[in-house]
């Protein structure tokens, strides 16, 4: 506020002073330091102090400096703010036409700055209250750098980074640039360098001859067009400026492209930085590798250069790494590496306009990057040497340097046999158009010449491998061509889909290939478990024996190899059936084998004839003396035998451990066959052998029989043992029967058919499977039984029995066909006409009927929730009617074409067994067969054979193969808890024993229990009887093992009441069964409630017939008539069937009985009985 009268007072006075009229000066307020006013320094005014020169040289006055603030009136005190002239609008825009101009080095002219006129003229001026561009405006001066226009001119600024004009530069490379090679060429160089003035002429900072010119090819070859080393643009677009700078200025210092897509410049100090007069003239090369071909047209090549035409990294003139060096035979290799490979094609045309180069000498009428048509020609104008196509066709190779490989080396230079191996294949081709190539040469389709020339492969391959291989077609080598049309009749024929995709599943992984699959030349075999066996490609039917390595296969319950391995391929059988013949057994069978090999089950037709066996895999002949020795036990081979023990080895031989060394060094044994003792020695651990002399190939041979590694002796207080290893010769077969076979070679199930109905796939595959119980369209659905009596009757020559299904079945009106368990049909009515019937089924839970006409079908399709969420409709069962018949007493039906499925669709997950079958390894609608009689020779059923073993029942039972065959074994059906147990009760062994037990063939006698007190099983004791010293098989045993209990007891007779002493006395006589002892006697009255002892006249029980006598109580008694009961015991209070006797009472006394004895069997009636069952046991 003070300072208010002061300007008050100062403006009081200036007009005071200031005549009516004049103007007002500039400086009377500027002059002074105040707020309001921005202090003028007059005596530092620069370049403008005489601006308006009409006030006179060196004279400043306001008329100078409204000639910048051009709003200001002299005349009165001036608003604010006030406008002023900026320096562009002087020196640019011409505002004030006497101004200087300034024509570059501003933000518009050709060379324009991004800086403003105030940073460089700031440098010059003393800065003071106002902005940069005031003070610049009032003080600045020219720059003055004692330097004419010029290089040196140039130099100040932008080669000089100590100047003070260096911050002004927003690129603070711009301090210092290079002349455009000063870090490539040496000034002496004879080719000169230019410099700043060579490009952007001569004169001051602003003037008007100054240029920045475009750094386009066109500016470069104002130079280089004329250089030793031509340089043009590449393909004659590419700019130099984009391979040889990041940005436009790095012109100044010229740079090289890298690989990766950086750049760099060259920093020479000498020749030899940039020369080796080892290369030839000009001898240049670079400090470091520049980016090449590859850097742009492989691959992603580089953002920069994205309409570069680009092809797949790596670059393939053949798949082979080493393909440059590979037909080039005497000559020099074409290629050593990717870039070369480029330069031997196309030569080095980085700096040519024609960019393909030496390409452009074979183009002939080809298209650069075409179709690939049978009309283009750029393989063959490079590769053959011919006068057969025509068009686009013009062979030019020799325009190339080595001359390439003609497909037909007509050139005679191509070697017979690459440098890797490879076999010359000479190409005689129906035609030689690009297409032609293609198909064997192009790994992955491609659609142009371009792709397809820059990705070739090795020869051979594609997916149409037909057309090639075809023995009508051409292409392949003679020798890798089979018969395409007998291929078709093949089993092979439909896998994966058939036609070519077969060839993809055994030649590759099943996938369409791009070229030849890797595993082209080693497809897969029978023989390689890849397929049928142990692994499983393309739901090929699996197979479990018969066939080599059927030891290692993978079942869950079957893990242990029992399956029947071979020691011939598959081939060496599936050779007989055949449609044509490749060029080995392998290709033979894969390629042409038929479906209509004979399904034979006869083991005898190869395993007994020789002349069959060397025809169908060299089977083994059985009934030969073999020098193989087998494990005892395949499964475990080990073993514990204990002293006394007695050890079935198999094939006749039992080992016994007779005594163990109490120092556990050895043990005595004793080996017999057949019985007989053949040695006996003492052993120590490690391996016992016996040997003996077999007849084979006509001569006498010693081998081992029975080989026997001891692992461990042990000896304890009361026993000792030892552990082994066992093995033994291959049994010699005396058996003649394919029933004998199936004895120990088939593992018996109940007949059954099994079909999958779905697998889901998941974490675990689930399997949904049903049984097939009816199918007349089926041979393997027969009665086995039948079968088994047309099978015992073929002899080695038979290749097969002809086995016929059910093919129509005839049913009577009203008539059930109980076709499984839960499953029936019946034929509700027929319509007069003979035309319809009705047919009603029952299967499971589901009630079905229909009407059907003659001919059609009844069908039977419920919605099955199996699967726990979603119904699905599953035929369960299908008929057709093909016959309608008018008969007495009934009319009838005939059906065929039965199928029929159990409506229980069960589940069970992969890798687990199904009837013997590893359920990995099925499909939908896979079919599992099993029985007695297996489905073939592959089945699962089908193993190495067993000798005895703790399943007793599934050889001797009822559904066994054992000639010696067990139905009932009567009494004994319990003994040790029944089954196989009751077996091993008489013949020994336990439930995991692996063979028969030594005593088998001798099991125990009757009174080995019967007439022991332990380990008798609880049998019935009578070892205190004369009974034991009989022969118990005359009465007690019928048909071998069926044991009969007779459960005879003693009978009673004679009974009689008499008067003694005024006592009531009950006698009577007794006797016991054959060669027993009456061991008490009894009576009762009336009732069996209060039963009385009765005693042995002679006092003592001990002989089979005594008289027994006791005195009755009557005296409770009622009057009227009364009955009396005795009964007598043998043993074990098993009483007999009591013999009985009236009395009557009269007056409290007994009346005088009438003796009438009721006994229900007399001695005589037990007699005749024994006899009846003696003479019935003896010749049932």
């Amino acid at each position: 506020m003070k300072k208010i009268p002061i300007i008050l007072a100062l403006l009081a006075y200036l007009i005071f002073l200031s005549p009516a009229g004049s103007a007002l000066e500039c400086m009377v307020c500027h002059s002074s330091n105040a707020n309001e006013f921005p202090l003028i320094n007059l005596s530092l005014f620069g370049v403008h102090a005489d601006v308006n020169s009409t006030d006179g040289a060196g004279n400043i006055t306001s008329g100078d400096c409204i000639a910048c603030h051009y709003s200001a009136n002299t005349l009165v005190f001036h608003s604010f703010p006030i406008s002023t002239y900026s320096c562009e609008d002087c020196h640019i825009n011409g505002t004030v036409p006497a101004a200087p101009r300034v024509s570059n080095h501003n933000r518009t002219g050709n060379v324009s700055v991004i800086a403003s006129c105030a940073d460089c003229h700031n440098k010059t001026s003393n800065l003071f209250r106002y902005s940069a561009n005031a003070s610049a405006a009032h003080y600045g001066r020219n720059a003055s750098f004692g330097l004419a226009p010029g290089e040196s001119y140039c130099a100040f600024c932008h080669q000089n980074s100590s100047t003070v004009y260096s911050d002004v530069m927003q690129n603070q490379d711009n301090s210092m640039r290079g002349n455009h090679t000063s870090g490539i060429i040496n000034s002496t160089h004879p080719a000169g360098r230019p410099y700043c003035t060579t490009c952007h002429g001569t004169d001051r900072i602003h003037g008007t001859n100054l240029t920045k010119p475009v750094p386009n090819s066109g500016f470069c070859n104002n130079c280089h067009q004329s250089d030793r080393l031509q340089k043009d643009r590449h393909a004659g677009s590419v700019e130099c400026i984009l391979c040889h700078a990041d940005t436009d200025s790095d012109i100044h210092n010229i740079k090289y492209l890298l690989p990766d897509g950086t750049y760099r410049s060259v920093n020479a100090t000498g020749c030899g930085d940039c020369h080796d007069f080892g290369l030839p003239a000009p001898y240049f090369r670079l400090q470091f590798q520049a980016a090449n071909c590859t850097t742009c047209h492989l691959g992603n090549g580089l953002v920069k250069f994205a309409g570069a035409p680009r092809f797949p990294s790596p670059l393939m003139h053949s798949s082979n790494p080493a393909s440059g060096g590979l037909w080039n035979g005497t000559q020099a290799a074409y290629w050593d590496s990717q870039v070369n490979a480029c330069y031997y094609c196309h030569g080095k045309t980085l700096h040519d306009t024609n960019a393909p180069g030496n390409v452009s000498n074979i183009t002939a009428g080809n298209a650069l990057n075409q179709s690939i048509t049978n009309t283009s020609f750029w393989c063959a104008n490079c590769h053959y040497n011919g006068s057969d196509p025509s068009g686009n066709y013009s062979y030019n190779a020799t325009s190339y340097t080595p001359i390439p490989p003609e497909m037909q080396n007509k050139s005679g230079l191509v070697p017979a046999t690459a440098t890797d191996g490879t076999t010359f294949y000479n190409h005689s081709l129906a035609e030689y158009s690009d297409l032609a190539c293609r198909t064997c040469h192009a790994p992955n389709a491609p659609a142009t010449s371009a792709l397809f020339i820059h990705n070739v492969g090795a020869g051979g391959g594609g997916p149409d491998c037909i057309s090639c291989h075809d023995s009508r077609g051409g292409g392949a080598p003679a020798d890798k061509r089979i018969d395409i049309v007998s291929f078709n009749l093949s089993v092979h024929y439909g896998m994966n889909g058939g036609g070519n995709g077969a060839c993809w599943a055994c030649h590759g992984n099943g996938t369409q290939p791009l070229g030849h699959p890797p595993e082209y030349k080693s497809p897969k075999k029978c023989s390689n478990d890849t397929c049928h066996s142990l692994d499983q490609k393309f739901r090929a039917p699996m197979i479990y024996s018969h066939f080599r390595n059927a030891s290692l296969i993978d079942n869950p319950t079957n893990a242990f190899n029992s399956n029947v391995t071979t020691n011939n391929d598959c081939q060496g059988c599936h050779a007989n059936s055949v449609n044509s013949q490749g060029r080995n057994i392998n290709s033979t069978v894969s390629h042409f084998a038929s479906g209509d090999l004979f399904d034979s089950i006869n083991c005898i037709y190869c395993h007994l004839n020789e002349d069959n066996s060397k025809e169908w895999g060299n089977a083994t002949l059985i009934y030969e003396n073999r020098t193989a020795l087998i494990e005892l036990n395949r499964e475990n081979n080990r073993f514990t035998a204990r002293e006394g023990e007695y050890i079935d080895l198999g094939f006749g031989f039992i080992l016994k451990v007779i005594e163990v060394s109490s120092v556990r060094s050895s043990v005595l044994i004793e080996l017999r066959k057949e019985n007989l003792i053949v040695d006996k020695r003492l052993i120590g651990t490690g391996n016992y052998t016996y040997e003996e002399y077999l007849t084979i190939d006509n001569g006498s041979v010693k081998v081992p029989a029975i080989v026997i590694n001891v692992t461990g002796i042990f000896k304890g207080s009361d026993t000792g043992f030892i552990q082994y290893e066992g093995f033994r010769l291959k049994r010699v077969h005396p058996e003649k029967k394919i029933t004998s076979c199936y004895s120990c070679h088939v593992k018996a199930m109940p007949k059954a058919k099994y079909r999958v109905i779905e697998r889901v796939s998941g974490e675990k595959d689930e399997i949904y499977y049903t049984k097939e119980t009816a199918n007349f369209t089926d041979n393997k659905i027969f009665d086995e039984n039948v079968v088994l009596q047309l099978l015992g009757v073929l002899t080695d020559e038979d290749k097969h029995v002809t086995i016929q299904p059910e093919k129509r079945r005839s049913l009577y009106e009203g008539q059930v066909w109980n076709i499984s368990e839960g499953t029936s049909l019946v034929v509700r009515g027929v319509d007069t006409k003979s035309e319809v019937v009705i047919l009603q089924l029952r299967t499971g839970n589901y009630f079905y009927e229909d009407i059907v006409n003659r001919g059609g079908i009844f069908e039977f399709n419920p919605q099955i929730n199996y699967l726990g969420n979603q119904p699905k409709n599953i035929t369960v069962f299908r008929a057709r009617v093909s016959g309608i018949i008018q008969a007495r007493p009934k009319n009838m039906v005939v059906i065929e074409d039965v199928v029929s499925l159990s409506p229980d669709i069960r589940k069970i997950n992969a890798n687990q067994t199904l009837a013997g079958y590893n359920t990995s390894w099925l499909w939908e609608n896979s079919t599992i067969n099993v029985g007695k009689i297996p489905d073939n020779f592959h089945s699962p059923q089908i193993y190495d054979g067993g000798n005895g073993g703790g399943n007793c029942l599934s050889c001797h039972g009822r559904e066994g193969f054992s000639q010696k065959k067990v139905f009932s074994l009567g009494k004994h059906d319990t003994l040790n808890g029944g089954g196989d147990n009751a077996c091993r009760a008489c013949h020994g062994g336990t439930a995991d024993i692996q063979a028969h037990p030594a005593g088998y063939k001798n099991p125990r006698n009757c009174l080995s229990c019967h007439a022991a007190t332990n380990n008798n099983y609880n049998a019935v004791y009578i070892g205190d009887e004369e009974h034991k010293n009989e022969k118990c098989e005359t009465c007690h045993v019928s048909n071998i093992h069926e044991i009969t209990g007779l459960h005879m007891t003693p009978s009673v007779k004679k009974t009689v009441i008499t008067k003694e002493n005024n006592m009531t006395i009950l006698r009577a006589s007794v006797t016991a069964g054959y060669k027993m002892k009456v061991r008490d006697a009894r009576y009762y009255i009336d009732t069996p409630l209060n039963k009385s002892r009765m005693s042995p006249a002679d006092g003592v029980f001990d002989s089979q017939a005594e008289d027994v006598f006791a005195r009755m109580d009557i005296s409770k008694l009622s009057p009227g008539k009364h009955v009396v009961y005795v009964e007598a015991m043998e043993r074990n209070n098993n009483w007999g069937v009591p013999s009985s006797v009236e009395f009557i009472i009269e007056g409290g006394s007994l009346k005088a009985p009438e003796t009438k004895n009721t006994s229900m069997l007399t001695l005589a009636d037990t007699l005749a009985i024994l006899v009846v069952v003696f003479v019935l046991r003896r010749f049932r």
